[in-house]
């Protein structure tokens, strides 16, 4: 009976290391320590999307984020690939697939959301007990003291908010992230599961290439 108690038990949580626990950070160091390496991220997610609430479409994608602002997204359903595009430079490229209103902002709200620190760069920043809080004139993100992942993040624009909730942390090779985003933007709820966060992947021939300007 004891042996079935242990092999069913489920497994302990493994919690990322405090490492930050007993410092107090300036905005630089903190920016700094979170993005110093990072040129480019490689992210295989499941995205559940839901519409006021309601069950809407469920795809996987594979996704690339480069500094400064580019993004390469493969959207697949049922294995299938079905939406292709990149953005480079605040222009969509849609390479396979029906070309769609929401690609950018989706997009753009990912890239916002796994490579945060980018608009922080020039905030405010103050310390609460258990996190330090970024301002900015748009949003606002409230960020783990102890291990510098993020918590939660609010953008508003003329047009729209969003909240981001961070969940679950993961741990690959010693790379700290949160394994689960959820994003909440206008009536669309974008429930990111990250796989995979892969950083400074090789990149592949055809990664970020758009049509030629004719």
């Amino acid at each position: 009976m004891l042996l079935a108690l242990i092999a069913c038990a489920p497994k302990a949580k493994v919690m990322p290391p405090a490492v930050y626990e007993e410092k107090d950070l300036t905005l630089s160091e903190v920016i700094e320590k979170v993005s110093s390496d990072i040129e480019l991220l490689k992210a295989i997610t499941d995205i559940k999307i839901e519409k006021n609430n309601e069950p809407y479409t469920f795809i996987n994608a594979s996704v690339l984020i480069k500094k400064p602002d580019w993004i390469h997204m493969r959207i697949y359903q049922l294995g299938m690939l079905v939406r292709d595009f990149v953005i480079r430079d605040d222009e969509l490229y849609v390479l396979s697939g029906k070309n769609d209103q929401n690609l950018k902002p989706l997009g753009n709200e990912l890239h916002n959301a796994i490579f945060w620190w980018d608009e922080y760069v020039h905030g405010d920043m103050h310390r609460e007990v258990n996190t330090y809080v970024i301002k900015t004139a748009d949003r606002e993100i409230h960020i783990d003291r102890s291990t510098l992942l993020p918590v939660k993040q609010m953008i508003s624009t003329l047009d729209k908010k969003i909240s981001v909730m961070y969940e679950n942390p993961t741990n690959s090779e010693g790379f700290w992230y949160p394994g689960l985003l959820k994003i909440m933007m206008n009536e669309f709820t974008f429930t990111v599961k990250l796989k995979k966060l892969i950083k400074n992947p090789p990149l592949g021939e055809f990664d970020f290439q758009v049509p030629a300007k004719s």
